[in-house]
């Protein structure tokens, strides 16, 4: 009951402050920002002292067997999607690369695999060619390594 006559004592008091601000505020252009400020202060007045008086609300979540592998399913999605992203980034580098040589690819085939950390490493990279390019292997070679910053296994479509 306290908690209550506290409260409206507050209201009260923040009334009387705001009818005071108000008469003192300037008339004009001002006169709609002050009532602004006042009506947020009352406002304020009143909703402060309720937070005190509710219960704070803590959520304690769990981890159950549902959660879990959901998680487990949640992360196995995401690696996957980083996994496709970074073997597109690699194809279109590589298409790229390879359009600048004047050679046409035939297809880009990229081996990686996620650590637990989350981070992806290249085992293997096989770049194939077409046979009318079979001459410019090392060459080809050689400017995807530039490129890549790695080794590219680069073979033609006869094998």
């Amino acid at each position: 009951m306290s908690e209550i006559r506290e409260w409206a004592s507050v209201i009260c008091m923040s009334a009387l402050a705001a009818a005071l601000l108000q008469s003192l505020a300037p008339s004009g252009t001002m006169e709609r920002m002050a009532k602004f400020v006042i009506g947020a202060f009352i406002i304020c007045a009143i909703i402060m002292p309720l937070s005190k008086a509710v219960p704070k609300i803590s959520m304690n979540i769990k981890s159950s067997g549902e959660t879990a592998s959901g998680s487990t399913s949640l992360n196995s999605a995401v690696k996957g999607q980083m996994e496709t992203a970074a073997q597109s980034s690699i194809k279109n580098l590589i298409a790229a690369q390879l359009k600048s040589m004047n050679v046409r690819c035939k297809n880009v085939s990229v081996s990686m695999d996620t650590d637990a950390d989350g981070r992806i490493s290249i085992n293997k990279v096989i770049v194939t060619i077409g046979k009318e390019n079979a001459a410019d292997i090392g060459r080809v070679s050689a400017g995807l390594e530039k490129t890549l910053g790695f080794k590219a296994e680069v073979a033609t479509d006869d094998g």
